[in-house]
């Protein structure tokens, strides 16, 4: 009976170790076909707080150094709310720092003596003829106007079908405007010359020719300004006698 017993633990040793083998087999086989996967470590994506979320701001315009019509009106002298007059201003040969003509309607306006700063606002169907100005001359809203001025800069916003007379010493500047026509300065009185050289803007330099529309990008001449033919311009303008009825501040 042992014999026997024996027999038959050996013959199931020789089954256990026949199937380990065929599972170690299996298991090599496997191995060969599909390649184990490396292990990682992986930076997993972080969700962002939206409090954390920068949003771009945008770019703040550029500030002007010519201070805003609207705020100089308030508080520099000057002609305001006229309609159909002839207004002078008229200093003897003083200095005035800033100037401001304001909503005028059908009026002739003539500045006689010498000012920093010339700010315009809101001009309809006006004539304007400035002696030399130090500093620079701003228009904002004129239609159908005529201007007549020496200055060291000049910027035009907002115009329509107006013609400039300029002696400037750099380009001109306009936005937001059309229908804008250039010419040469052509004011005259006695002593033009020296008060051109006490501005120093004494030089003619040809800039009034030489227009900048900052709403004009390309390369080719802006549809809003052009040149004055010499056929339609005015001759030289003497300032020098005032008409009856101008009103002299």
């Amino acid at each position: 009976m042992r014999g026997v017993n024996g027999m038959d633990n050996l013959k199931d040793g020789n089954q256990i170790k026949t199937v380990f083998d065929l599972i170690q087999s299996l298991q090599n086989l496997t191995n060969q076909l599909i390649p184990k996967t490396r292990f990682s470590f992986k930076n997993k994506p972080t969700k962002k707080d939206p409090k954390d979320t920068v949003i771009p701001q945008p770019k703040q315009p550029r500030q002007s150094s010519i201070p805003d019509t609207r705020l100089a009106a308030c508080e520099s002298p000057g002609f305001r709310n006229k309609v159909g007059e002839v207004l002078v201003a008229k200093f003897r040969g003083s200095e005035v720092g800033e100037f401001v003509v304001a909503d005028l309607d059908s009026c002739e306006v003539r500045i006689i003596g010498s000012v920093r700063a010339l700010f315009v606002h809101q001009l309809k169907n006006c004539r304007v003829y400035v002696r030399p100005v130090i500093g620079s001359v701003l228009i904002e809203e004129a239609e159908g106007c005529f201007f007549v001025t020496a200055s060291h800069h000049i910027r035009i916003h907002s115009a329509k079908k107006s013609d400039f007379y300029l002696r400037v010493r750099s380009k001109p500047i306009i936005k937001a405007s059309n229908g804008m026509r250039f010419a040469p300065y052509c004011l005259s009185y006695p002593g033009i010359e020296e008060d051109l050289r006490s501005a120093g803007i004494d030089t003619e330099t040809g800039n009034w020719e030489n227009v900048d529309d900052f709403q004009w990008l390309r390369a080719v001449q802006s549809p809003n300004w052009s040149v004055l033919p010499e056929s339609e311009r005015v001759g030289i303008v003497d300032v020098s006698n005032l008409k009856n009825g101008d009103k002299e501040i």
